[in-house]
């Protein structure tokens, strides 16, 4: 499934989006305003996006073990900077709550009562919704977060080793295509035909 989203391509969109989410005051509406921020800032899997706790956010380096190479042989956590706007956010929308919250809770308890974190499945309605809401004309999930982050930071950088190495893929070419940057340079190829202005045809 996570093949067939696109990352969003036009940053104009992405600002749209997240003023309109800024822009909510219900409970979900507030958390999908930081599901989208943190995704698009830091290009977390679902999995381990939904497991973030409140003070992993307001630090200002984050460290893990991604949970998809965690049983793997050689995995190693991984450090990365958090960005400012990302704490901002944070301090504003989780005024009051402990380091130790979820930074996503949810509104059902464990078994043994305690507090839990959205499921993934709830967090890919949350992108569903905000499609929805933001009345996009791709469809959307927790994928497209993600290589809309890995998307802008090769527009940016052309760095793709670092992107390989932070999404763990086996393969620069993997990288390229999860991002769709192989469909961007296609698509380009296709509109500068090379066949264009050729005298003596007849259309």
């Amino acid at each position: 499934m996570s093949t067939q989203l696109q990352p969003i391509r036009d940053l104009a969109t992405v600002h749209d989006i997240t003023v309109t989410l800024s822009k909510m005051e219900t409970p979900r509406g507030r958390r999908m305003f930081l599901e989208w921020i943190v995704g698009i800032n830091l290009g977390l899997r679902v999995s381990d996006l939904v497991d973030l706790k409140v003070g992993d956010m307001r630090a200002r380096e984050f460290t893990y073990l991604p949970k998809k190479q965690a049983h793997k042989r050689g995995a190693k956590k991984i450090t990365i900077p958090i960005p400012l706007q990302v704490r901002r956010a944070v301090a504003a929308r989780c005024e009051g709550m402990a380091d130790g919250d979820w930074l996503f809770p949810s509104r059902k308890r464990t078994p043994g009562g305690n507090a839990s974190h959205i499921t993934r499945q709830a967090a890919r309605r949350d992108m569903v919704e905000i499609g929805r809401i933001c009345h996009l004309d791709q469809r959307i999930g927790c994928h497209t977060m993600r290589k809309t982050f890995g998307y802008h930071y090769y527009q940016r950088t052309h760095d793709i080793a670092i992107l390989q190495e932070w999404f763990y893929h086996s393969s620069p070419a993997t990288t390229l295509i999860y991002i769709g940057v192989t469909l961007d340079n296609f698509k380009k190829m296709i509109d500068k035909s090379p066949f264009d202005n050729m005298d003596g045809v007849r259309l």
